[in-house]
Parts: structure tokens; sequence; C-alpha cells
């Protein structure tokens, strides 16, 4: 099933069901996303969201592949962002026709205090804002991520805004 325009098809109830309880898994997935990077970048649970063949992918931060290089990643990442809130807001998901695959957009606003250009020993704010296009596939029965793909159309310091800084030095 594709859009969903609010009109009700010939499909059956228990499709139309099952399509809204694969929507709001894979939102919760998305939700446990966010809320690993929130919570100190736990890379050992983030990975646990992806299948083993999985890409996270993005202009500002590189391409990662498979399960290992991903959690290297994350675990690496915690140093220079000590502190984010992610919102990831208006989710337009599409699941496949066969129920077994989706994709899904999201907008991020992210709120960070990341480690200073001049070092480590400094913080600065950020402000953070992207789209966000991922590929969902169901293994055993259960929603996971096969790419995340993040274009950020800037990271930037909020004391110099996106106006004078699209990326911030790091």
């Amino acid at each position: 099933m594709g859009e969903f325009s609010g009109a009700r098809t010939d499909a059956p109830i228990e499709q139309r069901l099952a399509r809204l309880e694969d929507m709001e898994a894979i939102q919760r997935l998305k939700e446990r996303y966010a809320s690993y990077c929130d919570n100190g970048y736990d890379a050992d649970g983030f990975v646990t969201l992806f299948v083993e063949d999985s890409v996270w992918e993005s202009n500002a931060f590189g391409v990662y592949h498979g399960r290992d290089e991903i959690h290297g990643f994350i675990s690496g990442i915690k140093d220079e962002i000590v502190w984010a809130t992610h919102f990831m807001i208006c989710p337009a998901i599409t699941i496949a026709p066969d129920g077994q695959s989706a994709t899904g957009r999201w907008y991020l606003l992210e709120l960070a205090t990341m480690t200073g250009a001049e070092g480590s020993d400094t913080r600065d704010s950020v402000v953070m804002t992207a789209n966000y296009e991922d590929t969902f596939v169901k293994e055993n029965g259960e929603w996971k991520i096969k790419k995340v793909k993040v274009h950020f159309h800037h990271v930037s310091n909020l004391d110099k805004g996106w106006a004078k800084e699209q990326f911030r030095s790091r």
C-alpha cells in the first residue's frame, strides 16, 4: 500500500490494520533510534536496530557499512557530541505491498552540546537540521533499519547561527 490520503480502500480490514501496525512499529523503531542517541550514544543498543548489512550515511558525518562500522561511528561520536536531543518530526512512512519492507522520511531538529572547535576542553551549543530518508525491512517478523540517509542542512554553533556558519569546524 502506498501513500494514504484518508480515503478508505477496498483492501480487507486485516490488511489495512496490518499496515497501520507496521507504521506504528516503524515510528517506535525511529523513537528508539533517537533515544539511543539522546542517552549517551549507546552504540550497543543502537546497532540492535539495524540489519547486519545496513548502511548509515550522511553528508556531514560520513558513510558506515554494516553493524560493526556503525557501532564504531556511534562509539566515537559520543566524544564529539556530549549531549543531544533529537526531535524527529513529520514522519512519512510507506509500507511495501508485501509488508516486508518500507521507506520513511523525517525532519530532524537537533539541539546539542559539542566539543569546541578550539579543543575538547571547550563546549559549543549547536543546532542541526536534516532530512532523513530511511529504508526498513522485516527480519524474523521485526522491523529493522536497512539504510539511514541523513542530509544535514546545517550543523551550526548557536552563537553564530546557520546564516553565518552552515557547517561548524570539527
